[in-house]
């Protein structure tokens, strides 16, 4: 009956149960126990079950779809936290990790950070060379075999790993991508010699080109195994034990679904923000926009996903502590900007984050014991939240503590005292950082801001969406009733997909066969993938896409290929690539005389999940303000009375105009001056953020 699904974020772990025959749904919300993240998960499908009237083992047990969105891969990367991991590589390419790409010391880096040129360096080392063992094999760049494995030394190299106490190991031999024979069968030889060592062979995880990426893909994925897998076991046997009957499903990367046994640890990588980016494609297609920019704002940063034409992009390469890996993830920008961001003075200028509260000890105004100023105790002491109603009133906010963290850290030395201007300055900051990152992923890749409706969603993106989207250039915004926990909402509402990769470059027009047979190749796994989930044949479907260059370049684009290759189709992807390039580089930037090359080519293979429907809500007339307070008004630049609505309560087809404050549990929307905004049929809050055509201001 229910679909039950889970979000652990930074602050709170967010829960959404939507009825499947109806499409009614609750949620639930509770913080983050980083110490155990399954009482965080109890606790929230807890709330949530009392949400509907019922027990959690109820809840568990009418649950037909079980999905849950996990932070552990997250948590293990950056608090280096994972696995003691080694490294079997090709004899002679034992310092392929180390030595890195050329871009090294500054992958992943802010513009900021990479002008301080000599205080960068290459990342923190997940394994060192006495953790990397050369093994004597060689396969060439055709997938021929050169040097033939020597099985004897695998054996010997599995009792060593076992002696010195490893427990993951990752295989990343030269060229496996053309031709994984020495790694399968060492990953064979390592699991009859070893059982309890979690094997990572590159070639599963990512069998593309790239030997360092590739490498470094393998690595994470060893590094993180062991502790995503034991805890998606624990957490399997907790649901189970509380009452859960159906397989749980672990949100991925690339926005999709795949069963625990299915999962590939490194892929469940920030899967939260890849199910808000689902969720907000699958409520724009709803709602009848095309492209949309989803914005989340949570507890210890703010991330930036784009919907073009209803479709998200993935990225071509993720960086996680300056390692570049291969992964099938969508594209998702994030900097350290959310609720919990530390405020703090840098000589004589105000600097928001990228440190972070978190849940522990969290901010000044959770009375938790942080004493450091947050953008939380910023919208605190500006009046955007209630300390009386946080979370609906179940968790009760400290003002004096917000209010005196300011003074002490950020009023006293830049602002003279003035706590409200201080905390004005805080908002203004935080804001202009999110913007900037708005503008990043949409002005440097081609998109006008203003062709975009955005979308708002996490504790914090309400309410600080009307100044970030009118800073960016956007004229609409839209907030999702849930929108606390609307990646939870994502996760809930995705497919279950798999994505497939493979690498072999041709110049076009090359080979159509090969080009199909390439394709069909990964189709057929796909679909075998699919059938284990349980997907049914007419739930099927089947999305290709290349990667393309031009000959003697090194930048790739991807673009999406037709469902069936020929010379025809062929000249369809040439025609598509170069209407790509030009798009992003600017018109008679093309190099048509230089030929088109394919690199690397995917498949997703995605099972259609039944989703519930959407009920309107019936209309009413406009309600009056629940109450009124003082909030801060920046055209003023001063607090001025302002009316405060209850968000649930207000019918479809209500108009405000800002300033005002909507307050729904868990989150505030806040409606500027100049503002307006209206609840839709389905009570989603619609705000015009006061740009003209011109982009600039009314009034």
């Amino acid at each position: 009956m229910y679909t039950v699904a889970v979000d652990i974020g930074g602050t709170f772990t967010d829960v959404i149960a939507i009825d499947g025959r109806d499409g009614r749904a609750v949620m639930g919300k509770a913080l983050t126990t980083p110490a155990d993240l399954q009482k965080g998960v109890m606790d929230g499908l807890a709330d949530a079950a009392a949400a509907i009237g019922i027990e959690v083992g109820t809840l568990l047990a009418s649950a037909d779809r079980m999905v849950h969105a996990t932070t552990q891969s997250s948590n293990a990367v950056f608090s280096f936290t994972g696995a003691r991991t080694a490294v079997l590589t090709t004899r002679g390419f034992g310092d392929t990790l180390t030595i890195m790409r050329a871009t090294g010391r500054v992958a992943g880096l802010s513009v900021f950070e990479r002008h301080h040129y000599r205080a960068t360096a290459k990342p923190r080392l997940l394994v060192d060379e006495r953790d990397i063992f050369e093994m004597p094999e060689r396969i060439d760049a055709a997938g021929e075999v050169v040097t033939p494995l020597d099985e004897r030394a695998v054996r010997a190299i599995a009792r060593t790993l076992v002696e010195r106490g490893y427990r993951a190991v990752a295989v990343a031999y030269l060229f496996s991508h053309q031709n994984p024979v020495h790694e399968r069968r060492t990953a064979d030889i390592l699991r009859a010699e070893a059982p309890a060592l979690y094997v990572s062979a590159s070639a599963d995880i990512a069998p593309v080109m790239g030997e360092y990426e590739r490498s470094a893909t393998a690595l994470f994925n060893a590094y993180v195994g062991p502790v995503i897998d034991s805890y998606l076991a624990r957490l399997e046997r907790t649901l189970a034990d509380a009452g859960l009957r159906q397989k749980l499903l672990i949100v991925q990367a690339n926005g999709g679904l795949a069963t625990v046994a299915q999962t590939v640890p490194i892929y469940t990588i920030e899967s939260g923000p890849a199910a808000g980016v689902v969720g907000a494609c699958h409520m724009a297609e709803r709602l009848g926009f095309r492209n949309v920019i989803a914005t989340d704002v949570g507890g210890t940063t703010f991330k930036v996903g784009v919907i073009e034409g209803g479709r998200w992009s993935y990225s071509a390469q993720t960086v996680l502590n300056q390692y570049q890996l291969r992964l099938p993830m969508i594209d998702v920008a994030s900097i350290g900007s959310g609720g919990g961001s530390i405020a703090w003075v840098d000589g004589r200028r105000l600097r928001v984050g990228p440190q972070s509260a978190a849940a522990d000890p969290g901010p000044a105004c959770y009375g938790q014991g942080g004493a450091e100023p947050t953008v939380t105790d910023a919208d605190v002491a500006l009046g955007y939240i209630s300390p009386d109603r946080f979370l609906g009133g179940r968790m009760k906010l400290d003002r004096d503590r917000a209010l005196d963290a300011i003074r002490r850290r950020v009023a006293d030395p830049l602002f003279g005292g003035d706590v409200i201007a201080a905390a004005a300055g805080i908002r203004k900051v935080v804001d202009s950082q999110m913007a900037d990152l708005i503008r990043k992923s949409t002005l440097e890749r081609g998109y006008d801001p203003r062709d975009f409706v955005m979308m708002a969603y996490g504790g914090a993106g309400p309410v600080h969406a009307a100044s970030y989207a009118l800073e960016a250039g956007v004229r609409r915004v839209v907030v999702p009733f849930f929108a606390t926990v609307h990646s939870a909402y994502g996760a809930a509402i995705s497919d279950v997909r798999f994505s497939l990769q493979f690498s072999e470059p041709i110049v076009l027009p090359g080979s159509a066969e090969r080009i199909e047979a390439i394709f069909a190749a990964m189709e057929s796994k796909g679909a075998d993938a699919l059938m284990r989930a349980d997907i049914a044949p007419e739930r099927r479907r089947f999305g290709r896409w290349v990667e393309a260059r031009y000959r003697r370049q090194v930048h790739q684009l991807r673009i999406a290929a037709p469902a069936r290759i020929d010379a025809a189709a062929v000249a369809l992807l040439i025609a598509a690539f170069e209407r790509e390039y030009e798009r992003l580089f600017g018109p008679g930037s093309g190099l048509a005389d230089a030929g088109v090359e394919l690199i690397n080519y995917g498949v997703e293979a995605v099972g259609v999940v039944p989703k519930a429907p959407w009920l309107e809500a019936p209309a009413g007339s406009d309600a009056a303000p629940a109450t009124r307070r003082p909030t801060f008004c920046p055209r003023r630049s001063a607090m001025v009375e302002t009316p405060i609505y209850d968000g649930p309560a207000l019918p479809p087809g209500t108009s405000i105009a800002g300033p005002a404050v909507i307050e729904h549990p868990g989150t505030s929307i806040v409606v500027l001056a100049g503002q307006s905004a209206t609840v839709d049929a389905y009570l989603h809050t619609h705000i015009a953020t006061g740009l003209a055509e011109t982009g600039a201001l009314h009034g």
